[in-house]
């Protein structure tokens, strides 16, 4: 607990004892809330440390605590405990986690201590995360405050007024009689707009993620829009369970419509070519506001043709789902997301080419499965996640000195883990995924542009659709266009900085790891190759994507927020 008394602090767990013999410091700052001792540069107080970011454990300076080892001793503490060192502070939402690593020889595990916000704190968090884009204040421009602060004023004065229409057209009805008019409107917020509205509530914290998963939150809230539906039909058949079913029904078609128009903006971005995405939207909706109408009059008349109710939803709901994945599919999206990034490394690693935009689309995983290759690299992991013992841990931190992303490796998960340094870049991220998925085609056996063989299998065990886009693969079509045939064989020859990167790393690939090489050796040895080789192997990429269309600076992988925040030292209580 942060800001606890000593007694609470002191009670929940038994410190261990520093080497030159007393309590380790940082346990005594911690027990104190971690809320007065911060970095001496110009990075924030720990105690208000942005939200994932990891302090790795620096030199902390001595204070007295001959008054902390007496209440410890007199508490039962056992002073003879083996020391532990600091290896990292982790902060998240949930709070703060200390790994310590024993100093023990021959020790190989980390311990940890997890601390919990402080109440206050951790609503105004829960608030900030529902209310607040990802890093405001400084991920928006200043009046963005100004309009929503007016334009929440608004709301209120909307929603307080929609009482009194409400009321209004039910009496005009004959609905509303003396005493009822309230009781209706009543209803009508549990049932319309109170649950609706909250699902929008609920569905803002995910905002930051339909950046990079936008086709996926699509076709998800088109499911919910239908499972919405098929609850308001179940009213019918079960009256008495009216209120719950609406009720659930009306959140997910909310859930669904907050989707809908969140996703819709940048669709319809990446169709507006001459600055003008307002002409887009607007001739888009009229769009579908006449298609809606027209499916309105075509429902009513089967309605009015008496057919069963059932086959007929099933039948509508059917022909819905299918034009919302073809919706999807028809959408070129010209940057890397998670499941774009995983397909065009398979692609690099069978081919030595970055495939088109077109062709990472028409492969890009839009359902969940658990075997998705953009499964096998987690981008801004956390301490815990990433690192299975302290050598690994130490490892890291080593890396992260000079560099602003470490990647570690888990056979028993089968995962590679990226972590962030607190001033990584977008940049760093990609860079990161990168090396990643390259570790991840090393150990599978990919051949990295050699063709055929286990690149082959590597690139075809992506789901990839012969014929989408002939245009990435190693024969050029007669039909294409001069421009695009001196793309292809841009990126053919490899263009830019990198193109000769591969076929060294064939050879140190076929030098460092032998077919007789596995288990850890072989491991540890892809991780050393892959880390020597990454700068080379990602300009290749980069240079090849870029040739085949890619915007590589708007890459959107929606990592983790968890970061590694390096100090160099830690002013004393």
């Amino acid at each position: 607990m942060l800001g606890g008394s000593l007694h609470e602090a002191c009670s929940s767990f038994c410190p261990m004892p520093s080497s030159s013999g007393g309590i380790d410091p940082v346990v005594l700052a911690l027990r104190h809330g971690l809320s007065r001792w911060a970095d001496a540069g110009p990075d924030p107080p720990l105690g208000n440390a942005p939200e994932g970011q990891v302090q790795v454990g620096a030199p902390f300076a001595s204070t007295s605590l001959q008054n902390l080892n007496s209440y410890l001793a007199s508490n039962g503490s056992d002073m003879g405990e083996p020391s532990s060192s600091t290896l990292c502070i982790e902060h998240n939402r949930r709070g703060r986690r200390v790994y310590k690593a024993s100093l023990l020889e021959n020790a190989t595990s980390f311990s940890t201590i997890e601390f919990k916000e402080s109440r206050r704190r951790r609503a105004k968090d829960i608030l900030a995360n529902y209310l607040l884009p990802q890093g405001f204040p400084d991920s928006v421009d200043p009046q963005y405050a100004k309009y929503m602060s007016w334009r929440a004023v608004q709301y209120f004065f909307g929603g307080a007024l929609s009482v009194y229409t409400t009321r209004s057209l039910l009496g005009s009805l004959g609905v509303a009689n003396r005493g009822s008019g309230e009781a209706a409107a009543a209803i009508n917020w549990v049932v319309k707009d109170g649950a609706g509205r909250f699902g929008r509530f609920l569905f803002a914290r995910w905002g930051r993620s339909l950046d990079g998963e936008l086709k996926q939150f699509r076709l998800l809230g088109d499911v919910l829009m239908e499972a919405g539906a098929a609850l308001e039909l179940a009213t019918a058949l079960a009256p008495r369970a009216f209120l719950p079913l609406a009720c659930t029904a009306n959140l997910a078609k909310n859930l669904a419509a907050v989707t809908a128009s969140s996703t819709r903006a940048p669709i319809y971005r990446t169709f507006a070519r001459v600055n003008n995405l307002a002409d887009v939207t607007a001739k888009g909706e009229s769009v579908a506001n006449l298609a809606d109408v027209v499916g309105t009059a075509f429902g009513i008349a089967l309605a009015r043709a008496a057919c069963p109710i059932l086959p007929a939803f099933l039948a509508l709901s059917a022909g819905y789902l299918y034009a919302s994945r073809r919706e999807v599919d028809s959408v070129v999206l010209p940057y890397l997301n998670r499941a774009r990034l995983a397909y065009s490394m398979q692609h690099f690693a069978a081919t030595g080419l970055a495939p088109t935009p077109a062709d990472a689309n028409a492969n890009e995983v839009l359902l969940p499965r658990p075997d998705a290759p953009a499964r096998r690299v987690v981008i801004g992991a956390s301490v815990a996640q990433a690192c299975a013992g302290q050598a690994e841990l130490r490892a890291a931190l080593g890396t992260l000195r000079s560099q602003r992303h470490a990647l570690t490796w888990r056979p028993d998960h089968g995962t590679a883990y990226v972590l962030l340094r607190d001033d990584a870049a977008p940049q760093d991220a990609l860079r990161g995924a990168v090396e990643g998925h390259l570790l991840v085609a090393v150990l599978a056996g990919a051949g990295f542009g050699a063709g055929g063989g286990a690149g082959a299998e590597a690139g075809g065990g992506s789901g990839a659709r012969p014929g989408r886009d002939a245009s990435s693969g190693s024969h050029l079509p007669a039909a294409v266009p001069r421009p695009q045939r001196r793309a292809w064989w841009a990126r053919r020859l490899g263009a830019g900085a990198g193109g000769g990167a591969l076929p060294g790393f064939r050879m140190r690939l076929a030098a460092e790891l032998p077919p007789g090489l596995a288990g850890a050796a072989r491991t540890e040895a892809a991780r050393r190759l892959v880390a020597a080789e990454a700068g080379g192997l990602f300009a290749a990429f980069a240079a090849s994507a870029q040739a085949a269309g890619w915007d590589l600076h708007h890459s959107t992988l929606n990592s983790l927020d968890n970061r590694v925040q390096m100090t160099t030292h830690v002013r004393p209580l």
